[in-house]
């Protein structure tokens, strides 16, 4: 496993590796970010538990990571795990990886870690690994941050899990299958075809 997270490095990709270090450091981050909430499931009911996990919000920020014009989902993972590996190595502690991790770094972490690496990567002395072949400065990684930041939430909070088995269709193929969890957490009764609102005021003019 190691040898192949290398030749990931190098740039001999093996798909199957490739695939579970990204999607697994994504879930690992979008899980830190809209985490499982127990305390709230006793306070609020049930449907208050669940995070990121069940509603395919790691797959939601591959995707849009994968849209842009250069895609970006790989060298987004390999930054947040770079950053990891220096977290782990700035605290002094065990930063090894057994064969089987997959070289995911960021999944070793806590969650609360995990938020602590992420700011790190934004401030001035943050990052100083930078993944080869990326041609990257530390002031270019800064930006990827918010954007993830902000597609985990639109993830999360829109119509995305409810597509269910279509999600992965053709924008114009999807049909919402289900209620998402997040609406219902929120209670959001979903979209309209419109709303009665009237047609005119009349004004009465005060003597």
């Amino acid at each position: 496993m190691k040898k192949n997270i290398q030749n990931l490095n190098n740039g001999f990709l093996d798909k199957n590796v490739v695939y579970d270090y990204v999607v697994n450091t994504f879930r690992a981050y979008a899980d830190a970010m809209i985490p499982q909430s127990p305390n709230l499931a006793k306070q609020y009911g049930k449907i208050q538990f669940y995070g990121a996990l069940e509603s395919y919000t790691a797959e939601y920020l591959i995707m849009s990571l994968d849209s842009y014009p250069t895609p970006f989902a790989i060298a987004a993972a390999e930054i947040l795990n770079l950053a990891a590996k220096q977290y782990l190595m700035d605290k002094g502690e065990d930063w090894d990886l057994p064969d089987d991790s997959g070289g995911v770094y960021f999944l070793k972490l806590t969650p609360e870690d995990r938020l602590k690496t992420i700011d790190r990567i934004t401030s001035t002395d943050g990052i100083i690994y930078i993944p080869a072949g990326l041609l990257m400065k530390p002031g270019d990684i800064a930006p990827v941050l918010p954007a993830l930041n902000r597609l985990t939430m639109m993830g999360y909070y829109s119509e995305w899990s409810g597509y269910g088995s279509t999600r992965f269709m053709s924008p114009n193929l999807r049909v919402l299958e289900y209620i998402p969890i997040s609406w219902k957490q929120i209670g959001y009764p979903g979209p309209s075809l419109g709303y009665r609102i009237p047609g005119g005021y009349k004004f009465v003019q005060k003597q």
